[in-house]
């Protein structure tokens, strides 16, 4: 029974081999684009940290079959073991920084931990090897198998962006907050989404975590600024405009981070902290990084109550679609 259920955790294995490979090949091309320190941060720069985790992904990619030579098994299952290692050294460091105060969260769980659970499912099955007879035709079971594999990948991509967006890094402070843009109504009133994320930047600039706000949007089809409107609330709100900053061309989040890269570096910025939900958390911060602005998010809480969280979860679902394909194409 249980060799069975190690049988079934192996499309989540694959996925992780895919994914570590695929981030492999990114991070030969630029360092910079290297994914690896979201599930392993350990003391190695890049790509030379890829290269490294190349060796698991190979061992993970492995047929099951392969592991039926004892001295393969137990090559297989020492590299998965000494990743486990490695991997638990991650997950009891997130712990220690949040016991430390480097950050808080309201769902205290790592994305290391899901790849944790991960090899230990794929060192029991090495270990403890037996074969496995498909019980569909090959091209049946090859179908079966890709679309569980690929399910399984974008349940990785849902763990990080859930995980990563409850994690609020107010806490390390910055130079200035950027607050991302969103609907302004025609009455010139702020949509809900967009009133939480100002509020969030108004209560990070009254708790003196940065002494600026940098308000980014684009103008809607109604003709009216984002920026300009945020500005206004937030002022109304008691920040002085002397302490916002707008960027009226933001239109997306690509251009917000290039532009308020520029405002950093024009002002002697060093670090920003950067507003929006929690599902759009993870994206941003991949944005800003890969256009050279490194940023801590800050999530504005949950936008919607009770009776709209059917679009919470459509919010939700378009990020796991949308976050593979920036991590891939957006360089």
């Amino acid at each position: 029974m249980v060799r069975r259920v190690f049988s079934l955790t192996r499309p989540f294995g694959v996925a992780l081999a895919v994914f570590i490979l695929l981030n492999l090949s990114l991070a030969l091309q630029n360092p910079l684009t290297s994914a690896t320190r979201i599930w392993l941060n350990i003391q190695l720069p890049e790509p030379a940290l890829s290269i490294f985790c190349g060796i698991l992904g190979l061992a993970l990619l492995l047929p099951h079959d392969a592991a039926r030579a004892g001295w393969v098994r137990w090559m297989l299952a020492g590299v998965i073991f000494g990743f486990c290692i490695l991997v638990g050294a991650n997950v009891i460091g997130y712990y220690h920084r949040l016991y430390n105060g480097q950050f808080t969260t309201s769902l205290p769980v790592p994305f290391s931990a899901a790849p944790l659970a991960i090899l230990l499912a794929e060192f029991g099955r090495v270990s403890w090897w037996s074969p496995i007879e498909p019980k569909l035709p090959p091209p049946a079971w090859c179908f079966v198998s890709g679309i569980l594999i690929n399910l399984a990948f974008f349940f990785l991509i849902f763990v990080h962006i859930v995980t990563f967006g409850h994690t609020d890094y107010r806490t390390v402070g910055g130079d200035a907050a950027v607050i991302l843009g969103a609907k302004v109504m025609d009455d010139g009133s702020l949509c809900s989404a967009l009133q939480q994320r100002v509020d969030t930047g108004v209560d990070l600039y009254r708790r003196h975590l940065v002494p600026y706000l940098i308000m980014s949007g684009g103008t809607g089809a109604n003709g009216l600024s984002e920026a300009e409107y945020m500005a206004r609330y937030a002022h109304d709100h008691g920040v002085p405009l002397s302490r916002i900053i707008l960027d009226n061309a933001g239109d997306n989040t690509r251009l917000s981070a290039r532009n308020c890269g520029q405002i950093a570096r024009e002002r002697g910025f060093k670090s920003l902290l950067t507003v929006s939900q929690h599902f759009h958390c993870a994206r941003i911060k991949l944005i800003f990084e890969r256009e050279g602005t490194p940023c801590y998010t800050v999530p504005a809480g949950s936008l919607f109550d009770g009776t709209r969280l059917l679009r919470e979860k459509f919010y939700l679902l378009r990020e796991v679609l949308a976050f593979p394909f920036y991590y891939i194409y957006y360089r």
